[in-house]
């Protein structure tokens, strides 16, 4: 489920709109699954610090070849920020791939976190950054910093697909300035887009518990959480590939290293 606190400058019609079609694609008058209320485990304090470190890396495509600007079609607002670079691929040149969620299986979730909610931004037309990771239970903000009207469409993913899933919110946000707090208690995968903009999407990717990252431009990743000694899990997943990467590492002193290849071949095809 998604808990839902609005800090909007001012009541839109089309926040009506999307709770209207909400409740129209509720069959039946049911409440969709995905928004249903799910229990939260027990949370404990676990020490910030570094457990699993790493580096995210693509083989079989260059970085030339797989970025794409995006056409914003004539939009006047989105065209005055220069190119749009379509975020689907992040890819530098030695092929370090950014935007991969790397996760501990069996995780718990963390007490400690922290005061400020991880934002996710809305500007120069594009979602920043375009991958978050959380444990349930943890507020996420979505904010607009454009002097245009956004609006984030919530899809709960499913899992294996490139695009497929159910539709479980949809927020205008007309205004600079405005933004939503939300609260997500059940673990998953969350794909944001923006009707107006169609170019626009980013992942919230919901963990079982506290240890998960997303590897940055560079691909290196860092699970800022502290870890027992002993043999853990471990998967990697990025939103171009229908299979996530596992292996079995082993933490010793608290610190463990884990890396992964992705195969452009097994990526979903267009």
């Amino acid at each position: 489920m998604i808990r839902v606190k609005q800090t909007v400058s001012r009541q839109t019609a089309w926040a009506v709109f999307g709770a209207a079609m909400l409740i129209a694609n509720a069959s039946c008058g049911k409440v969709p699954e995905a928004l249903k209320q799910a229990a939260l485990t027990p949370a404990v304090e676990i020490a910030e610090k570094p457990s699993i470190t790493g580096k995210v890396t693509l083989k079989g495509a260059d970085s030339a070849t797989l970025r794409k600007v995006v056409d914003v079609g004539g939009n006047p607002f989105c065209t005055g920020h220069g190119e749009i670079i379509d975020a689907a691929w992040r890819v530098a040149a030695d092929g370090a791939l950014a935007d991969a969620v790397i996760t501990v299986r069996g995780s718990q979730r963390a007490s400690n976190v922290p005061a400020i909610a991880p934002l996710v931004d809305q500007t120069h037309c594009e979602f920043v950054p375009h991958t978050v990771a959380v444990q349930p239970g943890q507020e996420i903000r979505f904010h607009n910093s454009d002097l245009t009207f956004h609006n984030i469409r919530v899809v709960k993913h499913k899992t294996g697909t490139r695009d497929q899933g159910e539709n479980i919110d949809n927020i205008g946000q007309p205004s600079r300035g405005d933004e939503t707090l939300k609260t997500y208690t059940s673990a998953g995968i969350y794909r944001l887009e923006c009707d107006v903009h169609r170019w626009m999407s980013a992942w919230v990717y919901v963990h079982e518990g506290a240890h998960a990252a997303v590897s940055a431009a560079d691909g290196r990743f860092t699970i800022n959480r502290a870890l027992a000694d002993g043999d853990y899990v471990v998967e990697a997943w990025h939103p171009q590939f229908p299979k996530n990467l596992l292996q079995t590492i082993t933490v010793r002193d608290g610190q463990a290293t884990a890396n992964f290849e992705f195969d452009f071949a097994h990526a979903f095809q267009l």
